[in-house]
């Protein structure tokens, strides 16, 4: 997807199907999330930048590990989730945190802003990855710290690679998809994450392996677990919204026969492999 099209995708039904399962999503996510964060050094930040924050949860985290006077700005292109973060924080009576519609690739950010940066799987979907970095590394300090989580390939990640196997059988695929374009696994190959922070004016730039189990859709039927998530899964969701219902619940059907081995404790729980980065501008 080109970044027009991730907005209409993430502003649209892919962004309400990740607000209407925002618990789920941070079930999931939320650990990996705070592997990353634990990497950041956030004792003497003032203003930091969260990139994709979705609903808001990396954003409030921050915001409440920093010290008097410090504040987070939370970005994302998803109207829908932005939204809703607002709306946490005014529940949640937090005060030191704003969030933003903003395409952090193209939009002009004010040079020198922020003392560090975080990202929990927000960094992959640039259409021009370079230029999206480089344009985040220069709203930060120099030297203020990144830190960020993505995935491994979808062969370490059965969370995904799973649910595509059975899309195949649906779905018409390219016939060829560049593992680098726009999408969850661009940021795969550890080599190519490396040149593209280092060519978007990044040093230090250190990845790690992390391995980890993730529970997604806790309390839910195998069943409901497999409609939700194929809703917030881009492609699925996209073959979803153009097909009746009868044909949409016999893919539900066949997604949640291969699901089911993965269904346990009333949950689904897949093993995952990430890749927590850190560099400094």
């Amino acid at each position: 997807m080109a970044n027009e099209q991730q907005a209409d995708f993430w502003s649209g039904p892919g962004g309400q199907s990740w607000v209407d399962n925002q618990m789920q999503m941070d079930t999931m996510l939320q650990p990996l999330g705070d592997a990353a964060l634990q990497l950041l050094n956030l004792q003497n930040a003032r203003h930091v930048m969260d990139i994709g924050c979705g609903t808001g949860t990396t954003t409030i985290n921050i915001a409440q590990k920093l010290s008097a006077g410090g504040r987070v700005t939370g970005a994302d292109l998803s109207e829908p989730m932005i939204e809703f973060a607002r709306q946490r924080l005014l529940d949640e009576g937090i005060s030191n945190a704003e969030f933003v519609t903003a395409d952090l690739q193209e939009d002009e950010l004010q040079p020198a802003t922020y003392d560090a940066a975080f990202s929990r799987f927000g960094v992959m979907f640039f259409d021009q990855s370079v230029k999206g970095l480089a344009n985040i590394r220069s709203a930060m300090k120099p030297d203020a710290p990144i830190a960020f989580v993505c995935w491994q390939s979808p062969t370490h990640n059965l969370w995904h690679s799973a649910a595509m196997a059975v899309a195949k059988e649906f779905i018409e695929m390219p016939a060829a998809q560049d593992p680098r374009a726009p999408g969850p696994f661009a940021f795969a190959e550890p080599d190519y994450v490396t040149s593209i922070l280092v060519d978007a004016g990044f040093k230090r730039v250190s990845l790690t392996p992390h391995e980890q189990e993730v529970e997604l859709f806790s309390g839910q039927t195998v069943r409901a677990a497999a409609e939700n998530f194929a809703r917030i899964n881009p492609v699925i969701g996209s073959y979803i919204s153009s097909v009746d219902a009868s044909a949409a619940a016999t893919f539900f059907d066949a997604l949640a026969d291969t699901l089911s081995s993965y269904h346990k404790d009333n949950a689904l729980r897949f093993p995952s492999a990430t890749w927590l980065v850190t560099a400094t501008a």
